[in-house]
């Protein structure tokens, strides 16, 4: 079940580890679950990912919660035939939730108290309960998805509070951080599904520009991180290019949370490139030390292709001591150019302890 449900997600989502493990704990021992966070995380398109994945969405209902929810919608709508012949107040629980074996409530503590009372009974006694009117719940799981937080719940009255203790899985579904690696993660796992002029090495730049706009306190949800990978490509398509380019980006400034991009595109846009630059810059050092002590590894043995290997780690060295970086890429900078002179040292004591052999 766990390399089922991971198989399934990781196919279109990122950071996925903690839902596949909830979720695989959840099919398994049939214990009701609660996702909640900020919306904007994918929780009801990974929800209905697993479900079909599983194959189970034919037996598996959808209700949404809302202020016009009722016990009448819950339990599958009023039997208004029974009411005017009989004056029985009876439900059709065989067309709600409870003939399902997977219920999936969108917002669920959106309900009025008196609906989450009754759901709350219902769970407890493992059926509906309506005067003489009974029906078995088939349900064997509810998921619950939420942008409230469980002590936010709570906090809604005994019925919420006393309905939260059905629920004894839970997870907080976000980023564990919104950093421009981040973005550009989720980035490289949505571009090849976005059909449209491609973004190149904007992504990293967008990725940047979104970044910074979350941590001065314009929080971009990745779904609005998405809008704005797509809005990139439609400003490149008006346009007529293939390629997205600087220009395409100044649209990003209709986008929530970035309305006052247009004052800073310019800017932000030259600080997001530059830190890309060397971002990329950096990652083609690492690679190629790398290379360089995988072929100091092959030629362990050769004295003169160890010396050869050093000479070019010494150039390396001087390569990354020349590199121009941003703030954030300095320790990691430093850090590299730290590593490859100790390797070139080992490397060289290496080459004349075999010359002496």
């Amino acid at each position: 079940m766990l390399e089922k449900i991971k198989n399934i997600l990781e196919t279109s989502f990122v950071f996925v580890d903690e839902v596949v493990r909830i979720f695989a704990l959840a099919f398994t021992s049939k214990k009701n679950i609660i996702i909640f966070g900020p919306g904007g995380h994918a929780k009801s398109e990974m929800t209905k990912a697993v479900i079909d994945g599983l194959n189970l969405d034919s037996d598996t209902f959808y209700q949404f919660f809302g202020e016009g929810m009722d016990e009448s919608r819950l339990f599958g709508g009023l039997n208004f035939k029974k009411l005017e012949e009989d004056k029985i107040l009876e439900y059709y629980p065989e067309k709600s939730f409870l003939n399902s074996r997977i219920a999936v409530f969108e917002e669920l503590f959106d309900a009025p108290a008196s609906v989450l009372l009754a759901l709350k009974d219902v769970l407890t006694a493992k059926e509906l309960r309506n005067g003489s009117q009974r029906f078995k719940m088939r349900t064997e799981l509810i998921i619950c998805l939420t942008n409230k937080e469980p002590q936010e719940i709570s906090g809604l009255g005994p019925a919420a509070h006393a309905l939260i203790e059905r629920f004894p899985l839970q997870l907080n579904l976000k980023w564990k951080d919104y950093s421009a690696s981040s973005y550009l993660k989720m980035f490289e796992k949505v571009a090849g599904r976005l059909n449209g002029p491609i973004l190149n090495g904007f992504k990293a730049v967008l990725a940047e520009i979104l970044a910074k706009a979350t941590a001065e306190g314009n929080f971009v949800s990745p779904r609005t991180a998405v809008h704005s990978f797509q809005i990139c490509q439609t400003a490149a398509t008006l346009r007529g290019g293939e390629k997205v380019e600087k220009q395409d980006l100044t649209d990003l400034r209709f986008l929530p949370g970035l309305e006052g991009l247009a004052e800073t595109i310019s800017k932000d846009l030259e600080t997001a490139m530059e830190r890309a630059a060397a971002e990329k810059n950096l990652s083609l050092a690492e690679t190629k030390f790398g290379e360089l002590l995988n072929e100091s590894r092959v030629n362990a043995t050769s004295p003169i292709k160890l010396l050869q290997v050093a000479k070019k780690l010494v150039a390396l060295n001087d390569e990354i001591s020349s590199l121009k970086v941003t703030d954030g890429l300095s320790d990691r900078r430093k850090k590299l150019r730290d590593t490859v002179s100790e390797k070139t040292s080992e490397t060289q004591k290496l080459a004349l302890e075999n010359t002496r052999i």
